[in-house]
């Protein structure tokens, strides 16, 4: 496990949080890496590989706020955890799970010569990054991205965003982002920016939904909004994950 620590980032951002609004500073972050193979028993080439790269809350912030921020992050990440459980032992705990939980899948099939499987096929892969991905007043964005392989001809990525306070902690949602009655309207402005967001506008013939609507899945930065579409949401597995930025001056009419 590797730790790279933002050293000078993190002690600015306390003496200025001193001095001026938290809110007016980006918070101070370490950067936690971790990776292994693990095989799926000692006479067997089958193996999960799990890698892991995430970024945390270090400083800048109020010590409640920073808990609860990075609670919500711990969580999104690895799934529920006990309040106040610190990032590294979620760490340990998630991969302690998944290794846990790839033996018991597949050591019976491994077992059982009936199936006769292959190593290729017993193995899997597990991925899981996480960053700060923008800022705007005192929301900050965090995206959660997972790729999972459990067999089959691909693995799958997701993409998740939260959004939270950094004043309070607290997650933001889009009916604290925009004014009552916003979903038509931003709907609108998300289908008429979506061609320009494809590698190729012309593969919106390829789409499910080309009228497409806010699905509580965004970040915010000093660009605007962005919504997040993930695999099979919108189009098929080949089109990989859509994002769709709406700038700030077009929503301007939405926001309270």
């Amino acid at each position: 496990m590797r730790i790279m620590n933002t050293l000078l980032k993190a002690m600015a951002a306390a003496i200025l949080c001193n001095a001026a609004s938290c809110s007016d500073i980006k918070p101070g972050t370490v950067t936690m890496e971790t990776s292994g193979t693990y095989r799926l028993s000692d006479d067997s080439d089958a193996q999960l590989d799990l890698r892991i790269n995430i970024e945390y809350l270090i400083s800048g912030l109020d010590a409640k706020s920073l808990d609860s921020i990075n609670g919500k992050l711990a969580s999104a990440m690895f799934g529920d955890m006990p309040a106040g459980t610190d990032i590294e032992d979620a760490v340990t705990e998630y991969k302690d799970r998944k290794v846990a939980e790839y033996r018991e899948a597949n050591l019976p099939l491994l077992q059982d010569s009936t199936y006769g499987i292959s190593p290729a096929s017993a193995s899997w892969s597990d991925y899981t990054t996480g960053a700060v991905s923008g800022f705007y007043d005192d929301i900050i964005s965090y995206t959660v991205t997972k790729y999972t392989y459990t067999g089959g001809a691909h693995g799958t990525t997701s993409v998740i965003a939260l959004n939270l306070d950094m004043k309070t902690g607290a997650a933001v949602t889009e009916e604290d982002m925009f004014k009552a009655g916003y979903s038509d309207r931003l709907s609108g402005l998300l289908t008429g920016r979506l061609p320009e967001s494809l590698e190729n506008p012309a593969d919106t013939s390829m789409l499910f939904e080309k009228n497409i609507r806010p699905n509580g899945n965004f970040t915010v930065s000093d660009s605007g909004v962005t919504y997040i579409y993930n695999q099979y949401e919108i189009g098929p597995y080949v089109m990989g994950t859509i994002k769709v930025t709406v700038p700030w001056n077009e929503l301007e009419d939405l926001l309270p």
